[in-house]
């Protein structure tokens, strides 16, 4: 396949997902992750495709993929926010408030929490306590 079918798949699934037809637009989606979507447009591209995944219900494959993009895209915080809600829709709350914190105190400059930097820390560290670690 070539760049071009890649780029065409993409830009219908952007259009399809624009529109409010997310399950049309998942079609695209998975075809162009499918032929594998170019370095310069990937981190955005997985937004999208794990918020219309779990969108259109596909709600473990939304968790799949968004926390695998969060690994290699550790400092795109849009990626971690998606995550946070795929995972409230997997129904791990405490996972999903968990990275929703982990973004909050990540974006947050000094001084912008007023002084509760430290304690909403220490309540995102306890979130992490109670998240299960999934099976290996």
């Amino acid at each position: 396949m070539s760049d071009d079918d890649v780029r065409a798949a993409m830009q219908q699934a952007y259009a399809l997902d624009r529109a409010g037809d997310e399950r049309g637009a998942i079609v695209h989606y998975d075809r162009a992750f499918r032929l594998g979507v170019p370095d310069a447009e990937r981190k955005r591209f997985l937004v999208g495709y794990g918020s219309t995944l779990r969108n259109v219900g596909r709600v473990d494959e939304a968790v799949a993929v968004l926390a695998e993009a969060v690994r290699s895209y550790p400092d795109y915080p849009a990626l971690q926010a998606f995550l946070a809600l795929a995972l409230s829709a997997a129904g791990q709350p405490h996972a999903a408030l968990a990275t929703m914190l982990g973004v909050v105190l990540d974006l947050s400059h000094a001084g912008q929490l007023d002084g509760y930097d430290r304690a909403l820390a220490e309540y995102h560290d306890e979130l992490l306590a109670k998240v299960v670690a999934p099976p290996q």
